[in-house]
């Protein structure tokens, strides 16, 4: 696990998290927990991939190959235990432009699109840059973390919306949904028609030993389900914009290949295809090294809150490497409470992006050095315990 424990110095290369810190907080000199990549090193076999595809001399134009599709189809079944037909991957550029494409391919303007809030602030984002209405299926929190409103969900389907947007695990509140959840939720969605697309960007992210369980494995699902992939959270390579999309349907999947081709959105870069064999055919280990390391950060996380922040609670880190805090006690709005931390030298998210309800909550990725994080948490403690000192 040491190389995850290794700084890496981002600044000079336009990065969103580093270089950009002081349009995004009005602070330039602090320690950004935002942006969902890592602050460790790429594998090396992804970089020795890259670099031997540059060597060649050229990076033109590239068509998806065999190679692809059975390092893709590998991954899937060695990790996650669904044994996918290579045919049903549709290769795209990015899960979130993609989602948009889904959403206008099989949906009418003015359509209802289910989310489950909180939720990753571009699936608000896509669903109303295509026309199409928000619907909001709350989580439901109890003492036991948060859970799906599947009596709610079912409400929403009578009333007729068509497609689901399906976040597991989930991003922010860290939950593995578990297969008798998503055996409920695919219920209803069988019996109303409607379309489940199942972003699992996160999906190689476990923490504890935990498994993940994929959507496709769901039966009676297949149908009418897409579930999207990428290597970028777990290898860290989200600035190569390459995806992939599984879809089990033969109907389906030629609906949206044909909606891609027909807007170029039909192949991913060329270098991003090399990342990608690289990865998952040499990146076991090193997947279940990172996992180890960013189960140990999110212990050291969940201790500290315990110890030095009683006023805040944070939720079960089951997966992903973004933890969220609820800070209401403290009676700030989001914005105000990351504005506090950031005066106090640590950069995090703002909880309302996820959803309205969820002002006085803070998202912080914990994908970093430990010594890096451990600051992290001593700024949170000193901002909000100049809170208490007033």
């Amino acid at each position: 696990m040491d190389s995850f424990n290794v700084a890496i110095d981002r600044l000079g290369t336009a990065c969103i998290k580093w270089d950009f810190r002081e349009s995004t907080y009005g602070i330039a000199d602090l320690l950004p927990f935002s942006i969902a990549d890592a602050d460790y090193r790429v594998n090396q076999p992804i970089l020795d991939a890259l670099k031997k595809r540059i060597d060649s001399g050229v990076i033109g134009y590239t068509d998806i190959d065999e190679s692809y599709l059975s390092a893709i189809a590998g991954w899937v079944g060695r990790r996650h235990g669904w044994d996918i037909d290579p045919e049903w991957i549709v290769p795209t550029e990015g899960i979130v432009p993609t989602l948009a494409n889904i959403i206008e391919a099989f949906t009418k303007p003015g359509d209802g699109v289910i989310v489950q809030s909180p939720i990753y602030d571009p699936f608000f984002t896509v669903i109303k840059a295509t026309g199409r209405t928000v619907v909001e299926n709350d989580l439901i929190k109890d003492d036991d973390g948060y859970h799906m409103d599947l009596d709610g969900l079912e409400r929403i389907a009578e009333a007729g919306a068509k497609l689901l947007l399906l976040c597991s695990p989930h991003n922010p509140v860290c939950r593995l949904w578990t297969a008798a959840e998503l055996e409920q939720l695919a219920a209803v969605c069988i019996r109303h028609q409607i379309l489940v697309v199942s972003d699992e960007i996160h999906w190689d992210l476990v923490l504890g030993g935990r498994k993940h369980v994929t959507m496709g494995v769901i039966p009676g699902i297949h149908d009418q389900l897409i579930v999207g992939t990428s290597c970028s959270k777990t290898f860290n390579m989200a600035g190569l914009e390459t995806s992939n999309f599984i879809v089990p349907n033969p109907d389906l999947r030629k609906t949206l290949r044909d909606f891609l081709f027909g807007r170029y959105l039909f192949c991913p870069n060329t270098l991003g295809l090399e990342a990608a064999k690289a990865a998952c055919n040499t990146g076991d280990e090193w997947v279940d090294e990172q996992t180890a390391f960013l189960t140990h950060n999110a212990d050291i996380v969940c201790d500290f809150v315990a110890e030095q922040l009683p006023k805040v609670t944070v939720a079960k880190p089951e997966a992903t490497y973004l933890l969220w805090f609820d800070m209401t006690a403290y009676g700030l709005t989001s914005d105000e409470l990351v504005h506090l931390i950031a005066e106090h030298g640590a950069g995090l998210n703002s909880g309302h992006h996820y959803g309205e309800r969820y002002d006085g909550y803070v998202r912080m990725n914990i994908a970093c050095p430990i010594e890096q994080l451990t600051a992290g948490l001593n700024c949170i403690k000193n901002a909000l315990d100049s809170i208490d000192q007033h």
